[in-house]
């Protein structure tokens, strides 16, 4: 299974043990205690399953992350392994303190995924990490004329109908089709700072949960289709 369809099923894998859980949260608050023993009775292989599937998936998505793991990731990581138990002794023993525990960090858990945030803060636009240096790049004279990418002159007709085709098989799913949709914390890629050839290392070598798409694009295609995500709009 291809990273990107293992990552939407962790998501819709959370997001359905959540709303079970705030189904018998919801139950214990309103003290229909009788419902939610049946419901809890009825649910408890479901429970299993979901909780395992979210550490599994969970913990195979952290192993195929490129690059060092941040801050948030570690963070999350840490409170799903807490909330699961709390949210499972609240309900079993109608607790309302505990369960009331596991919805609020549950949620706290969800909004950080989304944001890759710990305060749930939209994220930042991406910056190129540069090196200091002492020497100027000599600037081009006023007589001469800006040099012309090549890719940029021919992103034009069947070449730039063919971009368009690979962006929306590969990236539009997690990007959306003009750059924005930032599904399970994809970039932003209209705030982004980052150069061409830096979009295009990404592309071909993936980054955090992206996968790497050097082997399936050729040298022309990662470098149009790099160009092509500076002119999303």
């Amino acid at each position: 299974m291809p990273i990107t369809a293992f990552l939407h099923t962790h998501v819709l894998v959370v997001i359905l043990f959540l709303l079970l859980f705030l189904a018998k949260a919801l139950l214990l608050f309103l003290g229909k205690h009788d419902t939610l023993n049946k419901v809890r009775s009825s649910t408890k292989i479901l429970d299993m399953v979901f909780g395992t599937l979210i550490l599994v998936s969970g913990g195979f998505l952290t192993y195929k992350y490129n690059g060092p793991l941040p801050t948030w990731l570690l963070v999350k990581m840490g409170l799903v392994l807490v909330a699961i138990p709390i949210a499972i002794v609240g309900i079993k023993r109608h607790s309302k303190v505990l369960t009331a525990v596991g919805v609020l960090t549950f949620l706290y858990v969800y909004g950080v995924a989304e944001t890759k945030s710990l305060n749930m803060s939209p994220a930042q636009p991406e910056v190129a990490e540069t090196m200091p240096t002492s020497v100027e790049k000599p600037q081009p004279k006023a007589s001469e004329p800006a040099a012309v990418n090549p890719i940029l002159s021919q992103l034009e007709g069947t070449q730039l109908n063919n971009t368009k085709a690979i962006y929306t098989q590969l990236c539009a799913t997690c990007h959306g089709p003009d750059g924005q949709k930032g599904l399970s914390g994809a970039s932003n890629l209209q705030r982004s700072t980052l150069s061409v050839e830096e979009r295009k290392a990404v592309i071909a070598n993936g980054r955090g949960l992206m996968p790497g798409f050097g082997s399936q694009l050729s040298e022309q295609e990662q470098e149009a289709l790099a160009q092509f995500t500076t002119m999303l709009k």
